[in-house]
């Protein structure tokens, strides 16, 4: 057993060594580091229970505010490449287009070249350069390739004309067909280099084929159908590009065209029977329709934020219907109403419906009236009818449709009471239009009252107030001056009964402000009692009589202390 011991001993203490070495190591390795760890946490209990998933909480989406974009300016070096390779090319093309018609010029002069060999010779050179600009465009010389397709387009387009015109080796009929040939190539390659500049010189140079041609009898329909098909190609490039500048430019153009069928029209009055008339009428207004539609769905396909040249087309229409004054205008302007409304609806643009009420109240002012007569009265009661439905018929609304209909009452008022001496004159009876004025009054009156706290009319509400009241004071002075005994009285009278009236309005008006609790009305009623005192001392004074004086002026002075009286038992309520 000794023995055994003595055997052991070693090597226990050569385990104790080891362990003291191990010791030593950990040690030096704590101290190394020195943040300390913290203790691992205890595991929680494991539950057996299925707990259910939470609901996601509710959280109204944010809309997405792009953050505002600030453009760059451009540095010097930029500047130089701008204008090396965006301008420089665009000028040089112009410049090559009119030295190459320079050199044609000066050739024919000098008797250098015949002319079929000068217009041959112009026709390739300029479809020469259309493919050499083609080729650098490929080279991924963008604006280079640009500048060339539009000179050789120029070019052959100016040596057709040549041919045609100056040399009669063609007549203008197949000229016209050769040019289409050229405008056509540069077309398809204005959508293959997706170029709004070639884009606006089709659109140019496509709109002026027909007046070159030199036709004495020109076809107003023909005419117009090649406008109607150049522009719709033009529109589908428009699209296809997302060209707005170009769409602009475009409708501008189509426009003009417009105008110049209208004008046709407008000048050949009695140039032709009425057959040849009607057709070239109904030319007129099937282009300006498709103007109108093009420029709507072209503008909402490319994101035209406001659709500006739809609007204006919608007026090229509504024009073309008063210029045509067909005997059914008006179920036209009606059914074009219709047709604005429903793109209105199917766009999502709120602003055609601006389109469909002005051709609402085209429709009204194309009704046949004699002047002087009923018929032209009930004209204003149907835009009286209209001007309280844009006010409180929710559906077709359009943007700042209440400060449209405000000029539009402003208008009316103003129109009616110009009309009014007219009708005075020669003593027609104006109850009709008094009727519509009051439709129109009470229509503007109820929705001040109904929307006074809406913040729509935030810097506006003063001056929508003062039209208001100068609309009520003029419709309540032309019912005052419609009512039978009111023509029977001398002109003395006359400013008397007025005075009166004006009074007891004012004494309305303050009733309403106390019973509604609006300041408002009261104030305009104080302004029209101080109105009709300023009336009564400046003017009715010196032609009334002792009697006229003493009852108006009693009554002025009763109707101020009750209305005195009214605001000092407000004072003692409130106290």
């Amino acid at each position: 057993m000794k023995g055994s011991e003595e055997m052991e001993d070693p090597r226990i203490t050569r385990l104790e060594q080891e362990v003291a070495a191990l010791r030593q190591r950990v040690a030096a390795l704590e101290g190394q580091h020195t943040s300390p760890v913290a203790p691992e946490p205890s595991e929680p209990e494991v539950s057996t229970v299925a707990r259910p998933a939470p609901r996601p909480a509710y959280t109204k989406r944010k809309p997405v505010v792009p953050p505002p974009t600030f453009k760059e300016k451009r540095s010097r070096e930029e500047w130089e490449q701008v204008i090396a390779t965006v301008w420089l090319p665009r000028i040089g093309a112009i410049f090559a287009a009119l030295g190459a018609l320079f050199l044609f010029s000066y050739a024919s002069v000098a008797g250098l070249i015949s002319p079929p060999v000068r217009i041959g010779s112009g026709v390739l050179i300029g479809l020469l350069v259309i493919a050499l600009g083609e080729y650098q465009y490929e080279k991924k010389r963008r604006e280079l390739g640009v500048g060339l397709v539009a000179t050789g387009t120029i070019v052959a387009l100016a040596a057709l004309f040549a041919g045609m015109a100056l040399y009669q080796f063609y007549p203008p009929s197949l000229a016209f067909l050769l040019e289409l040939v050229v405008v056509f190539i540069a077309y398809g390659l204005m959508l293959w280099m997706r170029s709004q500049a070639l884009l606006v010189l089709v659109s140019i140079t496509g709109f002026l084929l027909p007046y070159l041609q030199l036709s004495d009898e020109p076809n107003l329909p023909l005419f117009l159908l090649y406008e109607v098909v150049l522009f719709a190609a033009i529109f589908f490039a428009v699209d296809r590009l997302k060209a707005k500048k170009a769409f602009v430019f475009a409708w501008m153009i189509l426009t003009i065209a417009l105008a110049f069928g209208l004008l046709s029209l407008t000048l050949s009055w009695y140039d032709y029977d009425n057959d040849a008339r009607r057709l070239d009428e109904w030319s007129v207004l099937l282009a300006a329709l498709f103007g109108y539609g093009a420029t709507s769905f072209v503008g909402r396909r490319i994101q035209f934020q406001q659709n500006v040249p739809s609007w204006l087309a919608g007026g090229v229409v509504l024009l073309t219907l008063l210029i045509l004054d067909w005997s059914f205008g008006v179920l036209a302007a009606i059914l074009f109403a219709g047709i604005a409304y429903v793109l209105a609806d199917r766009l999502k643009d709120p602003a055609q419906n601006g389109v469909g009420h002005v051709a609402l109240l085209v429709a009204v002012l194309l009704i046949p009236a004699d002047a002087l007569s009923w018929t032209y009265q009930l004209r204003y009661f149907l835009i009286a009818g209209l001007i309280a439905a844009f006010w409180f018929v929710p559906r077709a609304r359009m943007p700042h449709q209440r400060l449209f209909n405000v000029g539009l009452y402003v208008v009316f008022i103003f129109s009616a009471v110009i009309d009014y001496e007219s009708y005075q004159n020669i003593g027609l009876s104006y109850a009709l239009t008094v009727l519509a004025m009051v439709v129109a009054s009470t229509a503007f009156v109820l929705l001040l009252v109904q929307t006074h706290r809406d913040p729509l009319w935030k810097g506006s509400w003063q001056l929508v107030l003062v039209l208001a009241a100068i609309g009520v004071f003029t419709t309540y002075t032309l019912i005052i001056m419609e009512l039978p005994f009111y023509r029977g009285l001398e002109e003395t009278a006359r400013s008397t009964t007025l005075s009166a009236a004006y009074i007891v309005l004012a004494l309305v008006l303050v009733a309403i402000g106390r019973m509604r609790t609006s300041s408002t009305w009261r104030l305009s009623g104080l302004l029209l009692l101080t109105i009709s005192a300023v009336k009564l001392l400046l003017f009715d004074l010196s032609f009334l009589s002792l009697f006229q004086k003493a009852f108006v002026f009693i009554g002025f002075g009763i109707v101020t202390f009750i209305i005195s009286r009214t605001y000092f038992k407000k004072r003692k309520e409130q106290a």
